[in-house]
C-alpha cells in the first residue's frame, strides 16, 4: 500500500483527459449564435435541469418544444409526497395531482423562456410509458416549428426498489415501467427524430447519471436502464459516424447537483456537488461543439468510483 496515493491520480487523470477541453470554459458567443431560431425538443422540461436548459437556450433565441410527463411516476410521487386518503401513491387521484403539478410548472417555464428571448415555445404533456405513441411528440414538434434541430433526452424514472429486502423491486410492473421511461421511450424518440434531424444535420443529447458506471443497492433496475441506454446510444453514435449522416450524438453523464429536484442517488461531499446553471451552460455548449461524451461535475465521478472501490456506497 506504499503507493496507494497514486490510485486516485491513475483514475482522475484519464477521467479528466476524456472530458472535452472545449467544454471546460464557456462556448464563444459567436458559436452560440448558431442556436438562434433552431428548434430544440427537451423532455422532462418542467423543472430541474430540463427547465434550466430551456432557460439557457431561450437566452440564445432558440425555439423550444418542452415536454412534461403524465401518468404513474415513482420518483415524482415520492418527491412531492402525494398520497390519497388511503395512503396509496398509485391511485388516479394522486397521479392526477402530479400531472397538474408538473403541467403548471411547465407553463411557468414556457412563460419565462419567452421573456428570456425564445421566439416561440410550445408545451406538451406525455406519458412515457406509452412507448408506441412516442412518435406523436416528434410529429407535434415538426408540425409546430416545421423542423427539428436538436433532441435532448432528459426523461428519467428514479425508481428505488430493493431486490432482496422487499418484493417491490421484483414486480414486473416496476421493471417494465422503469425501462419504458428510461430506455424504450428514449430509443423510440430517437428513431422517430432521425429523419428530421438528418434534414437539418441535427444533434442528439442523451442525459444519464453515474449509475451508468457505478452500481448501488436498491437501484438495480434503474442502474440496468442506464447501462442499456449507454450501450444503445454509444453504438448508435458509432453508426452515425460511419454513415456520415450529418447527425451527431453526445452522451452526457450528470452527477449530483445543488438544490436538485430529483432524488439524490449518491451522497457526495459539498465540494464535488455541481451547480445546475453551470451544468446547463456546459450542456448547451455541447450542442454546438458536439463531443462524443460530456461529464459534469468532472471530478465527482472519480470520487464516487473511489468510494465504490472501498465499499462505501
Amino acid at each position: 500500500m506504499k503507493f496507494a496515493w497514486l490510485l486516485p491520480l491513475l483514475i482522475a487523470i484519464p477521467y479528466w483527459w476524456l472530458t472535452p477541453s472545449s467544454l471546460l470554459s464557456s462556448s464563444s458567443s459567436s458559436s452560440l449564435l448558431s442556436l438562434a431560431n433552431k428548434t430544440v425538443l427537451i423532455t422532462d422540461a418542467s423543472g430541474g435541469l430540463g427547465a434550466e436548459l430551456a432557460r439557457h437556450l431561450a437566452s440564445h433565441q432558440a425555439n423550444l418544444m418542452l415536454v412534461t410527463r403524465t401518468g404513474r411516476s415513482e420518483s415524482l410521487t415520492n418527491k412531492q409526497n402525494v398520497y390519497n386518503k388511503e395512503g396509496k401513491t398509485n391511485s388516479p387521484q394522486s397521479q392526477s395531482q402530479i400531472s397538474a403539478y408538473t403541467w403548471n410548472k411547465l407553463v411557468s417555464v414556457r412563460d419565462e423562456a419567452l421573456k428570456l428571448g425564445s421566439p416561440k415555445v410550445e408545451i406538451l404533456s406525455f406519458d412515457y410509458n406509452n412507448v408506441g405513441e412516442v412518435g406523436m411528440i416528434v410529429e407535434k414538434t415538426v408540425e409546430k416549428f416545421g423542423r427539428l434541430d436538436y433532441l435532448v433526452l432528459n426523461q428519467e424514472e428514479i425508481a428505488r426498489g430493493y431486490l432482496v429486502k422487499t418484493r417491490h423491486g421484483q414486480t414486473p410492473d416496476f421493471v417494465s415501467r422503469t425501462f419504458s421511461v428510461n430506455v424504450y421511450s428514449s430509443i423510440e424518440l430517437t428513431l422517430k427524430s432521425l429523419p428530421y434531424l438528418e434534414q437539418t444535420q441535427g444533434h442528439i443529447l442523451l442525459l444519464s447519471s453515474l449509475l451508468s458506471d457505478i452500481s448501488k443497492p436498491g437501484l438495480a433496475v434503474m442502474s440496468a436502464t442506464q447501462h442499456a441506454t449507454h450501450g444503445f446510444f454509444y453504438s448508435l453514435q458509432r453508426e452515425l459516424r460511419e454513415r456520415v449522416s450529418g447527425v451527431t450524438l453526445t452522451v452526457g453523464q450528470v452527477g449530483e447537483m445543488e438544490q436538485s429536484e430529483k432524488m439524490s442517488l449518491f451522497e457526495v461531499p459539498g465540494w464535488s456537488v455541481g451547480d445546475r446553471g453551470e451544468c446547463a451552460r456546459v450542456l448547451v455548449g455541447s450542442l454546438v461543439s458536439r463531443p462524443g461524451t460530456v461529464r459534469y461535475p468532472r471530478l465527482q465521478g472519480v470520487f464516487v468510483r473511489l468510494l465504490g472501490m472501498f465499499g462505501r456506497i
